[in-house]
This record gives structure tokens, C-alpha cells and sequence, in this order.
């Protein structure tokens, strides 16, 4: 798949306007590529999502095979979520993130994201929140962005606060965590509030 692409970059490149190479594409941010997660994706979509590390902060999930995955992963496509696999610029498949419960009306929709644990520390989880957001707002039209995040995940809260996510309130004891009850953070993003580095 991979080389695909490369394929179509450098057709492009050699037969696309100079101005059209310098336009990047609002799914690339500075460290990470958006993209539709492929049915060849899911293989290592499903090892690297069923990390105990990587699960201990999402809501609702249980280890499952792969055969579950692909039930997911179908039924996603057919329920008006926006999911996208994360990859490094250099095409490594590193997580996945979903803009859903989207909303026209009130043109919102709640995020979620996870990065596999060898991507951990590296960038990569904020610039794809900001990327993801850039597209919500400037493509999708949406002037709003929410999530919850447990309070035991700091790691993600300040993620979420980098790219200019705000505290809302909290649901008191809304998860079972680590064998106890935590608080799950409510916060969201304006369109306004999208904070640029």
C-alpha cells in the first residue's frame, strides 16, 4: 500500500503544477498522515489495540480477534464515522482516530484516538488530534470537537490541552479503571480555539 502511494506522489509530482506540490494535504500534519483504515491494516491494527497499555484508556473495549476487529471496522464504515488509520510520514501504521456522533445540526462531533505503545512519546497522538481537528473544522464544516478522557490518563489530557482543548466539567466516577472508579474528563474544542504550532 505504501508503495502505492509513493507511486501517485511522484506521478503527481512529475506532472502536477510547481503550486500544487507546495499545497499540503489536510490530512497531513507535521509528523503524521490521516488516511481510511484498509481492510490490509487490519492485521496490526488489531496487535497493536489490544495492548493492555493502550486500552486501560478507552471506554468500552475487551480483547477480541481479529474477526471482531473486521466486524468493527465494517460496521464503522456503514454508521456515518469518520475513521482514520494515524501513519508516520515514512508510512508506518502507528494508531487510529474517529471523529463520530457527528452532529449537523449542531455541527459537532466527539473525537477518539489511540496510538500503539511503540508510538508513544514521539509527537505523534498531538499532531494527529490537531490534523484530525484542522479537517473537522475546515472541511467537515464542524465548530466543535469533544471527548472524555480519564482522569488516569494524563498523557492524553495534556495532548488534548496542547492542541487547545478546554476542561469542561467532569463525570465523577464514570469508569472502572485499574480495578476502581475514576473520573471522566469532559473536555472541547472550538474551531476558534485550534491551536496552530
Amino acid at each position: 500500500m505504501a508503495g502505492k502511494r509513493a507511486a501517485y506522489a511522484r506521478r503527481m509530482g512529475a506532472h502536477g503544477h510547481e503550486d500544487f506540490r507546495r499545497v499540503r494535504s489536510p490530512l497531513e500534519g507535521r509528523q503524521v498522515r490521516l488516511r481510511s483504515v484498509e481492510e490490509e491494516d487490519l492485521p496490526l491494527y488489531n496487535q497493536l489495540f489490544w495492548d493492555p497499555q493502550v486500552t486501560q484508556h478507552l471506554e468500552v473495549v475487551w480483547p477480541e480477534p481479529l474477526e471482531g476487529t473486521r466486524r468493527w471496522w465494517e460496521g464503522a464504515r456503514t454508521h456515518g464515522t469518520a475513521l482514520f488509520a494515524i501513519e508516520t510520514l515514512d508510512g508506518q501504521f502507528a494508531g487510529a482516530c474517529s471523529l463520530e456522533n457527528i452532529d449537523r445540526r449542531t455541527r459537532s462531533a466527539v473525537l477518539g484516538i489511540w496510538i500503539g505503545r511503540r508510538f508513544w512519546d514521539q509527537g505523534l497522538g498531538t499532531d494527529a488530534v490537531r490534523t484530525v481537528c484542522r479537517f473537522a473544522f475546515e472541511e467537515m464544516n464542524l465548530q466543535r470537537v469533544g471527548l472524555g478522557v480519564f482522569e488516569t490518563n494524563p498523557r492524553g489530557k495534556a495532548a488534548y490541552e496542547r492542541v487547545g482543548f478546554k476542561e469542561e466539567g467532569r463525570r465523577r466516577r464514570a469508569a472502572f479503571v485499574g480495578g476502581r472508579l475514576v473520573d471522566t474528563i469532559v473536555m472541547g474544542l472550538l474551531a476558534e480555539d485550534l491551536i496552530e504550532p
